[in-house]
């Protein structure tokens, strides 16, 4: 069961409680004996399953009794739960600027109305109204999580780091990862744009944190786009030594760099050790994609078929099969079946996150189906269903 299913259920449960701990007096109102029958119908239409006639039986309760500050909120969460945004947003923000209200009752709106907005993508408007609720001291680690979340999807990554920062001095978490995280995204911004020396000031800092592979891993990048790559073997070296499980990511650019200093010999070794050493896809095509161009077809084909040998795999079969088309491109036969295994390939060729399961075409250090750092392990599908 989903949590907007138990949030439709609880609320209604809730107010149904409180309704009955004040002691509501009929008498009182206008209307009052209609209010509880009303009220009574919209639960169980909600319990039922039909919210939507459940909606119009709040609605009729909120017109015999407007005061009702509870039954609103009721009727606000049920737009937003229907995707209603506007009718939540327009509910929420009457409750909040109702004069009457006592301080806790006005939070509890701009809560809500906070929610409607982050729901309805409006992140400049949940910003500043999670920005409002950071101020009181119940809600302010929950508004910072909040705020942190809204930061990561906009990309705006200093006040990310900030807002971080902030969680771990207020509320002792360790958001180490994180930040180096954000670090990273700001030198990939700085690289794009060729501005090196902000670049390496945030890997640095990244760094600093010693969360995650991908800072030293940037960190030899930017040497090699400035030209040192003297710099950018060591740092390769140190992933490599320091997180083998992701040494297939740099693999490729670790031996060209070897290769560009003319050791054309040590590139040569640590490709055909890689193939003789690692189960990884990724750097068996990195290392073939290389013989291939450095010794040629034949050289590469003899190291695919050693691969296959050791570690039978569809991509590695397509890859064999690619290089033998390559060297008869007129074969109509082979051309059929490199392109049958080349599709089936690629539907295993992807990564899975350990959280949640998304799947995606290309290795990603952040998770666009949970918001997960870190969570997918540097190998394709393929090797995962392999090794399980």
């Amino acid at each position: 069961m989903n949590f907007e299913f138990w949030h439709l259920i609880v609320l209604p449960a809730l107010f149904a409680a409180g309704w009955l701990c004040r002691g509501f007096d009929a008498k009182q109102r206008a209307g009052g004996a209609e209010l509880p029958q009303t009220y009574s119908r919209g639960v169980s239409l909600l319990l039922s399953g039909e919210s939507d006639k459940a909606i119009d039986a709040f609605v009729e309760a909120v017109k015999l009794d407007p005061q009702q500050i509870e039954l609103h909120h009721v009727l606000g969460n049920l737009f937003r739960a229907r995707g209603d945004f506007e009718r939540a947003i327009r509910l929420h923000r009457h409750i909040y600027n109702r004069a009457e209200l006592n301080d806790a009752e006005r939070t509890a709106a701009l809560r809500e109305l906070a929610e409607d907005y982050i729901q309805a993508g409006l992140f400049d408007r949940a910003e500043a109204a999670f920005r409002r609720l950071s101020e009181v001291p119940s809600e302010h680690l929950a508004a910072l999580h909040r705020l942190l979340e809204i930061y990561v999807t906009e990309h705006e990554w200093q006040a990310a780091v900030d807002t971080a920062e902030r969680l771990e001095a207020k509320a002792g978490e360790n958001h180490s990862a994180e930040i180096a995280h954000f670090h990273c995204e700001k030198a990939e911004i700085a690289m794009k744009r060729k501005d090196f020396e902000a670049a390496d000031a945030e890997i640095t800092l990244a760094v600093m944190q010693r969360a995650t592979p991908r800072a030293p891993i940037l960190a030899g990048r930017s040497a090699a786009l400035q030209g040192n790559l003297e710099g950018a073997v060591r740092w390769w070296r140190e992933v490599a030594q320091d997180y083998p499980e992701h040494s297939s990511l740099i693999i490729g650019e670790l031996a060209d760099a070897v290769y560009k200093l003319g050791d054309a010999a040590g590139a040569e070794n640590l490709l055909r050790d890689t193939i003789a050493r690692s189960d990884s896809v990724d750097a068996f095509e990195a290392a073939l994609s290389r013989i291939a161009a450095w010794d040629g077809a034949e050289a590469a084909t003899t190291a695919a078929r050693q691969m296959l040998q050791r570690q039978p795999s569809l991509s590695a079969f397509s890859a064999l099969m690619e290089l033998k088309l390559k060297a008869a491109p007129d074969d109509a036969d082979l051309k059929l079946l490199s392109g049958l295994l080349k599709r089936h390939a690629r539907r295993l060729a992807r990564y899975q996150c350990r959280h949640c399961g998304f799947l995606a075409s290309n290795f990603a250090w952040h998770c666009l189906g949970c918001g997960a750092w870190d969570s997918f392990p540097p190998r394709r599908l393929e090797e995962s269903k392999r090794g399980s």
